[in-house]
């Protein structure tokens, strides 16, 4: 009778420590600014299409993820990176489906693929660009940044915080930022899910990541997710690698071009002698070791 009992407790605790890990995944998820991809398969009628075989490509990765539409045909990706993505869909019967996505920092992306009747020739629908334009699933008030306007707007300096202001309507500072006119303390900053500000303060790292490390960034600023400990939260996202070698190289100068330091008399009258220069570069791709680790199509 003991055993049984025994039995029956791990059990309890196994499933128990199941969900509890799975509840930990979506929080984690949520602060690190994975995004997921979701939707309804139908027919040209209308109705659903269950058990059809749905796979998303991550095109800078090659990396594919496999699923299948439920009973009500129904799909979703969840825990992805974001980018660029291809989803495909087949069913038996019916024309092949292909569409191109970006998908966006925490965003749930909502794609509902119709299909066509097969007929005595092979064709393929493709849809081209499917991204949604607004999201209907969550009532969030967010801005997201990617890397292509990180790389083009204007920005003072080399930090970060500063393109979040200038990017961000309602958010006011950069070391204590303030949003809507709340606390300091309302606003968190996670980078790939950890906490990038003192707790006591509330200032943020004194060493914020450089500016050519970050893919994207979002800022979320109203009716954020009860996963977030703060009313308002920006997520930024590291950069990844990818099969392609890319980088870039930086030189940031200022100078006065007087060439004069002003002396504490002069205080008032000439402006003081500066010459300052930040340079660097960037590298990433596919890592490769020989007989060992091919970082391709990871």
């Amino acid at each position: 009778m003991s055993s049984r009992k025994g039995g029956l407790v791990s059990r309890l605790l196994s499933v128990g420590a199941l969900a509890f890990s799975v509840l930990l995944c979506g929080s984690a998820n949520a602060q690190s600014g994975a995004g997921s991809v979701q939707g309804t398969v139908r027919d040209a009628s209308g109705a659903v299409v269950p058990n059809a075989r749905v796979v998303l490509l991550h095109l800078p990765t090659g990396r594919s993820y496999e699923s299948a539409t439920n009973q009500v045909g129904f799909y979703l990706f969840a825990a992805l990176q974001p980018g660029n993505y291809r989803l495909s869909v087949q069913a038996a019967g019916m024309e092949a489906w292909y569409g191109d996505l970006v998908l966006q920092a925490g965003q749930t992306a909502t794609v509902d693929p119709v299909l066509k009747v097969a007929g005595t020739a092979i064709e393929v629908t493709v849809a081209g660009d499917v991204s949604p334009l607004v999201t209907l699933v969550s009532a969030t008030l967010g801005n997201a940044v990617e890397r292509a306007r990180i790389e083009q707007l204007p920005l003072n300096g080399r930090f970060f915080q500063n393109l979040i202001q200038v990017t961000t309507p309602g958010v006011e500072g950069v070391d204590k930022p303030e949003v809507h006119g709340l606390r300091v303390s309302s606003m968190e900053f996670r980078q790939d899910g950890a906490v990038m500000q003192d707790r006591d303060t509330g200032i943020v790292s004194r060493r914020p990541p450089g500016i050519d490390t970050i893919a994207e960034f979002r800022v979320e600023t109203s009716n954020s997710s009860a996963k977030l400990s703060r009313p308002a939260t920006a997520v930024i996202i590291t950069k990844s690698g990818s099969n392609d070698l890319h980088g870039s190289v930086f030189e940031t100068a200022r100078n006065n071009s007087m060439g004069v330091a002003r002396r504490r008399e002069d205080y008032y009258a000439k402006a003081p002698h500066l010459v300052r220069n930040e340079f660097g570069a960037s590298l990433g791709g596919p890592l490769y070791l020989a007989k060992l680790y091919n970082g391709k199509n990871r």
